[in-house]
C-alpha cells in the first residue's frame, strides 16, 4: 500500500522495518504483483501474534468456551463488514463468505447481529 508523502509525514518517526516486512515489501515490488499479498501476510502474522494475549485472557475468563469465543471475536465483525459491504444482501454476502444463506442467518442471529429488515415485504404482497 502506497501513501502521499505528506500523509506519511502527519504520522511522525517511522520504526524501522523488521526484516520480514522489508522482504514482503520488496516481494511485492519485485514481482509486480501488487496485490496486497504482503500486506494480507502481515496482517496474518499480526494476528497470530495477538492469539497467545487471546487464549491467556479468554481461557481464564471462561474456561471450557474458549473456542467459541475467539471465534465469535472474529466473525462479529467480519459477517458485519461482509453484510455492509454487500449493502445488507444477505445472499451477496452469503456468496462472497462461501457460505449458505440460511447458515449466515444462523450465525448473525446466534451473534446477535441486526440483519437488515426485506424490503419486499410479506410474500407475494404488493409493496
Amino acid at each position: 500500500m502506497r501513501c502521499a508523502p505528506q500523509a506519511v509525514a502527519g504520522l511522525g518517526p517511522r520504526r524501522p522495518r523488521r526484516g520480514y516486512e522489508k522482504r514482503d515489501a520488496m516481494a511485492d515490488d519485485v514481482d509486480g504483483r501488487g496485490d496486497g499479498t504482503a500486506e494480507l501476510r502481515g496482517v496474518a502474522r499480526a494476528l497470530a501474534e495477538t492469539v497467545p494475549q487471546l487464549v491467556d485472557r479468554l481461557s481464564t475468563a471462561k474456561p471450557g468456551r474458549l473456542y467459541r469465543d475467539a471465534l465469535e471475536l472474529l466473525e462479529r465483525p467480519l459477517l458485519g463488514h461482509v453484510l455492509s459491504l454487500t449493502g445488507g444482501n444477505q445472499l451477496r454476502a452469503a456468496r462472497l463468505l462461501g457460505l449458505n444463506r440460511n447458515t449466515l442467518r444462523k450465525r448473525c442471529r446466534e451473534l446477535h447481529l441486526d440483519l437488515p429488515q426485506s424490503t419486499r415485504g410479506a410474500r407475494g404482497a404488493a409493496v
